[in-house]
């Protein structure tokens, strides 16, 4: 049996001992503390179109330029500014706590992988423990993902972009969306290959939080050199039919937390193997 075989065999019988339905709980947090950033985004901006649209009106009637009958008056130049400004304030507290929830669903599969009694509550260990450290970490990882991955994604964004700034026929229209899902599926492969070499960074994070953030993405490039990464892409591309089969919503309940401890046993045999050969 190869690595990757081991690894997901181990991950299945360590999910099997009573940790399956508190895994899916795990997920489901991390899923409404989503959709609730969503709500909020949009929230936020209903909010100032709510406050700002009756007194515009009321100023409409001694400066016209306020007026929101006409699209690009001055008024709804306001209402878009401010709408956006409150989006992107959204995404920012999203960003604050989303990250560390994130890491603490890490945290908790990453537990149960070492053989330790995970609670649900280890969701919430760096939203009330290490905050600072964690976000400074999630800046500095978090951005070199995202850098990474806009060139990835472009291509089916463009393609999108073009999709609903045209009027194709019927037909064009499904080769479009079909080159998108293609596009977007293979950039993801490729963002997934690019990114492999920083995969143990949250979990040398977790191992030891008093390094800089700047040590976890280095250390994580030094130890997955070679052989080890490849084996890292290996396990992680072995996932992709399952990943294509949950994205229908069949088999979602089954590949989430397969994936997620199938991920965080790796980690845990990469970095049991690294503290044996220092």
């Amino acid at each position: 049996m190869n690595a990757e075989k081991r690894i997901r065999s181990e991950a299945k019988t360590l999910l099997s001992n009573g940790y399956w339905s508190s895994s899916l709980g795990v997920f489901f947090i991390l899923f409404a503390s989503v959709l609730l950033i969503l709500f909020l985004q949009s929230f936020i901006v209903l909010g100032i179109q709510v406050v700002l649209t009756p007194l515009f009106n009321v100023l409409a009637q001694v400066e016209p330029s306020f007026s929101l009958e006409v699209e690009e008056s001055f008024g709804n130049s306001i209402i878009m500014l401010l709408s956006g400004a409150g989006g992107y304030i959204a995404y920012a507290i999203g960003f604050l706590f989303l990250f560390p929830l994130y890491c603490g669903v890490k945290r908790y599969f990453y537990q149960i992988s070492k053989g330790e009694n995970a609670k649900v509550s280890e969701v919430f260990y760096y939203l009330t423990l290490k905050f600072k450290s964690c976000m400074i970490l999630g800046l500095r990882y978090g951005i070199l993902c995202v850098v990474k991955f806009l060139p990835c994604i472009a291509p089916a964004y463009l393609i999108v972009i073009a999709m609903l700034n045209n009027e194709f026929s019927t037909f064009v229209n499904s080769l479009l969306t079909l080159c998108a899902f293609i596009t977007g599926i293979a950039g993801l492969a490729i963002w997934i290959l690019w990114t492999s070499r920083q995969f143990l960074t949250i979990y040398l994070f977790i191992e030891d939080d008093s390094k800089p953030a700047g040590f976890y993405v280095k250390e994580s490039e030094r130890i997955t050199n070679g052989m080890l990464n490849k084996s890292i892409r290996k396990l992680i591309y072995s996932f992709f039919g399952w990943f294509l089969l949950a994205l229908t919503g069949v088999g979602m309940i089954y590949f989430v937390p397969y994936c997620e401890m199938s991920l965080a046993t790796s980690a845990k045999w990469i970095i049991n193997l690294q503290k044996e050969v220092c």
